[in-house]
């Protein structure tokens, strides 16, 4: 039986401030703070967009073809609680099995959901670019849930590649990487961010009116 948790959303102004932010800024503060957020390496479907929303958590194990029923794997009552502004996070364990298809995610996007990071795999790659739904995948492959998934729990805290998610974080992705951003910390991120991001852009103006980049870095203390 799939057990749920709780989760306490953030408001649509900090997500749409965090929209703003790119991820290597939010490393950066991360960094500064001690705080581990950052996921590499994921394959990234359009990248030339950015997302910011809640992470709605989902924890579930594969095996192999047979082992489960479709009980096991109830994703139209998962798509069901989810609301807008959400992004599905999945906890697959990395395993090279879809957790989501072109029919999930476009049930998803019909319910306002933003994107999708799974730590596993997804298909219909072509179906989901198509419909513009942001997607951020450990794997793309066509291995389908049926008989190998099971959704163990939704809205519990969760890892993905390693970084603790807990419900209602914050969830910033774009070409370059995924941030998690933990919801107790949110506010002292974004105001962080927000100051670096205006240093970088005087560190920008300072080299477009002929400045040198040591002289912005001495200037300005951030590279």
């Amino acid at each position: 039986m799939m057990h749920e948790g709780t989760i306490s959303r953030p408001t649509k102004e900090l997500l749409e401030a965090f929209k703003a932010i790119p991820t290597a800024t939010i490393s950066d503060v991360l960094d500064s703070m001690k705080l581990n957020g950052i996921v590499n390496g994921f394959r990234c479907l359009l990248p030339e967009t950015r997302i910011a929303g809640c992470a709605f958590t989902v924890k579930s194990i594969a095996a192999e073809r047979d082992t489960y029923t479709a009980a096991d794997f109830p994703i139209g009552q998962v798509i069901e609680k989810m609301e807008p502004g959400d992004v599905f996070v999945v906890d697959l364990g990395g395993r090279e099995v879809s957790h989501a298809g072109g029919l999930a995610t476009t049930a998803m996007q019909a319910r306002g959901v933003v994107g999708m990071v799974i730590d596993g795999g997804c298909r219909d790659i072509d179906h989901i670019a198509n419909i513009g739904f942001p997607t951020y995948a450990h794997h793309f492959c066509a291995t389908g849930a049926r008989s190998r998934v099971k959704i163990l729990g939704i809205n519990e805290p969760v890892e993905v590649a390693g970084i603790r998610v807990r419900p209602g974080d914050i969830v910033v992705a774009d070409a370059t990487s995924v941030a998690f951003v933990p919801s107790t910390v949110a506010g002292k991120v974004l105001a962080e961010c927000q100051r670096r991001e205006e240093l970088e852009g005087q560190f920008v103006s300072n080299l477009h009116k002929g400045g040198t980049f040591e002289e912005s870095h001495r200037q300005l203390g951030i590279l």
